[in-house]
């Protein structure tokens, strides 16, 4: 897994050494990634006879706690994914549905991504996923750890397979004082 959080504590320590000076700091944070390489998937025997199917996969990520400082109005969202096709499969034309959620031992768990194959659209090898609608998961940072679960539906498979899955993140900080 790789994550690039560094810049978000850049932007925090931004903030606290212009505590003093009366200033207002805002920033936008360059993406922020989080890449799990070669996530497997059993294959589904008799896919073919069974029709769709919907199957999930949970890694976890040890992070850094993000301890920013009071008065920091700060927000993390979660902008998108890329699945990339690994071994086992050439494309993801089998895939009806996708579903990305991330979740830690405090908070509820918030929906980072929801896909469905559109109509007529051509198998490829990379899916590039939008969030509709990002989610603020700067809760989530505050912890130590976190949990992603991926939902795959569709015809899957008969055997086993793999993707690299890369989770994108953005920020924005605000101090004021």
């Amino acid at each position: 897994m790789n994550t690039k959080i560094k810049s978000l504590l850049f932007t925090g320590l931004v903030a606290l050494l212009a505590e003093g000076c009366g200033v207002s700091v805002e920033a936008d944070a360059p993406e922020v990634t989080v890449t799990q390489r070669d996530l497997a998937f059993d294959g589904v025997p008799l896919a073919a006879l069974v029709g769709p199917v919907s199957v999930s996969r949970k890694f976890s990520q040890k992070h850094k706690k993000l301890d920013l400082p009071s008065g920091l109005d700060s927000e993390v969202k979660a902008l998108g994914v890329t699945l990339t096709a690994k071994t086992g499969i050439k494309d993801f034309g089998f895939l009806h549905a996708l579903r990305i959620s991330m979740s830690d031992d405090v908070h509820t768990p918030v929906q980072l991504v929801e896909y469905e194959q559109p109509a007529g659209g051509a198998p490829s090898s990379v899916l590039e996923m939008k969030s509709a609608n990002p989610v603020n998961t700067l809760e989530q940072w505050k912890t130590d750890s976190a949990t992603f679960t991926v939902e795959v539906a569709g015809t899957l498979p008969t055997d086993a397979w793999t993707v690299d899955l890369t989770l994108h993140f953005g920020g924005s900080f605000t101090y004021k004082r």
